[in-house]
């Protein structure tokens, strides 16, 4: 898990920016690098791992065999928003996954098994294509409960069109949770 630099989430509450576009590109790049080494490095020590990526940015995809929100729900790292985005209580959505599939005998945090949003619908509220359903996760729920992927994605395209991808993020920079992100950015330019 990496988060978004706070320099990213700037002006994200009025919809995609290149600063932001740039930071996903970055963070998917170096996530990519950051679990292939680190599989590799695991077989060099006579255990499975395999790598697996970041995910793209194609909402209306079918739901992948593996998702790294679910896993780092299992994980405990945090939960599923009510616009389907994994938040995490240290930062909120502003996160980038990656996972790596391994043999290793590893612990693990205790598993989230629903969300933490209560009465907060600041994500749904916000959306401009309307996406969010403001449901409140539970494990195992399929995402077209929580979200309406394809209004998001037809959203992103028409809004999209000057990068190379289709991006929004705007349910992530209204998210209470970012401000830890913002705050913690703001502190350390101060300092």
């Amino acid at each position: 898990m990496r988060r978004l630099s706070p320099a990213a989430l700037r002006d994200l509450e009025h919809g995609p920016t290149a600063a932001y576009y740039e930071e996903y590109r970055l963070l998917n790049r170096e996530l990519a690098e950051t679990v292939t080494e680190l599989a590799a490095t695991v077989r060099e020590h006579r255990h499975e791992a395999i790598a697996i990526e970041p995910t793209s940015n194609d909402a209306t995809a079918a739901e992948p065999l593996y998702s790294h929100k679910s896993a780092a729900t299992r994980a405990g790292l945090g939960w599923i928003g009510k616009t389907g985005l994994f938040v995490s209580a240290e930062l909120g959505p502003a996160v980038r996954l990656a996972s790596v599939f391994t043999d290793l005998e590893l612990t693990s945090g205790h598993p989230v098994v629903s969300g933490r949003c209560g009465d907060c619908r600041r994500c749904v509220d916000a959306c401009p294509a309307q996406a969010g359903r403001d449901v409140c996760w539970s494990a195992g729920m399929p995402r077209d409960q929580i979200l309406d992927a394809a209004a998001c994605e037809r959203h992103m395209a028409q809004t999209s069109t000057r990068f190379n991808g289709s991006i929004c993020g705007i349910c992530i920079a209204v998210c209470p949770y970012t401000e830890a992100v913002l705050r913690h950015g703001r502190e350390s330019a101060s300092a």
